[in-house]
């Protein structure tokens, strides 16, 4: 990810919300998830040997700055007085750990929330980004899980409307399926094909996620190759696998809005706020690490190779 992707608008939404509303504890929950799923840039100078930490001194107590986009971060400082980073919220806490720091200071030109240590130190179940790629499905078992997939279970389950809201057991009926996703590309990569599979390893990126932007913005995860077919595109489409749990991470960190299973068709809509509640729940049964470099293979569509 590039520092001038990262705009955290979720983020900046929950910290406007609390400034303009009375404090619940809906609100602060949400705020924490945030932070969770957050790669927040950090005012600093890194070397191998040292880490030049730009600090501010209030009543006799020292912090740090983070921004939620390089935007911010420019109302601060330049590019020449500072150095920006961006990592995982938990090498924040390391850093309180480290330099003894009394926390951080979010967007000191604007909205200046003093984030403590004491908070910092007690956010707990932050996600884990570190996707092994020990024993994991070759491309040849990949392809013969699509070419096998049935997940009638998990699509009946989604066809009743009694199950609304009952992601407890959604998340099991996931954990036991083979879920795809779609990438479009503009280019016809047909010849990029071996034996009906595209190894983007050796290919480099080729296509892109197909998102459904109907309200915001969501990526979209389907039971089956007929499911896909519901999707009106004049792109060039193809599949891949994923591993749930990490497509989940990376949807939370690059601050979409959710997940849509199924859409144009008996669909569930995972809202971002539910994707952050269950997600230690998700990174518990839902994390099939076999699948985790399935994200570097892609497949025709309806038996083509």
């Amino acid at each position: 990810m590039r520092k001038s992707f990262i705009k955290h608008e979720n983020l900046k939404r929950s910290l406007e919300e609390m400034y303009d509303n009375e404090l619940t504890e809906d609100m602060i929950d949400r705020f924490a998830n945030e932070l969770r799923h957050s790669n927040l840039i950090l005012a600093a100078d890194i070397s191998e040997s040292e880490v030049g930490l730009a600090m501010a001194e209030i009543d006799g107590e020292n912090y740090g700055f983070l921004f939620t986009d390089m935007d911010e971060f420019r109302k601060t400082f330049s590019d020449e007085e500072c150095g920006s980073q961006f990592y995982d919220f938990d090498v924040y806490q390391q850093v309180i750990e480290d330099l003894g720091i009394n926390g951080f200071i979010i967007n000191p030109s604007t909205v200046g929330f003093m984030l403590k240590k004491e908070m910092i130190l007690a956010l707990d179940n932050l996600p884990d980004h570190e996707f092994s790629s020990d024993d994991v499905y070759s491309a040849g078992e990949l392809k013969n899980l699509k070419d096998s997939i049935d997940n009638s279970d998990l699509e009946d389950f989604i066809k009743d409307s009694g199950n609304i809201g009952r992601y407890d057991e959604l998340f099991d009926k996931i954990s036991s399926s083979t879920m795809l996703t779609l990438m479009i590309s503009v280019e016809d990569l047909t010849d990029y094909l071996e034996d009906g599979v595209i190894c983007l390893q050796k290919t480099g990126p080729l296509g892109f996620l197909y998102l459904d932007e109907v309200g915001g913005e969501y990526a979209t995860v389907y039971t089956s190759e007929d499911k896909i077919s519901n999707v009106k595109t004049t792109m060039n489409k193809y599949c891949q696998i994923v591993n749930f749990s990490q497509m989940t991470s990376f949807i939370l960190n690059d601050d979409m809005d959710g997940i849509i299973i199924n859409p144009n068709s008996d669909h569930i809509l995972l809202t971002r706020d539910v994707l952050m509640e269950y997600y230690p729940l998700l990174e518990k049964t839902c994390n099939d690490t076999r699948l985790n470099t399935a994200i570097f293979h892609m497949f025709s569509i309806g038996g083509e190779s």
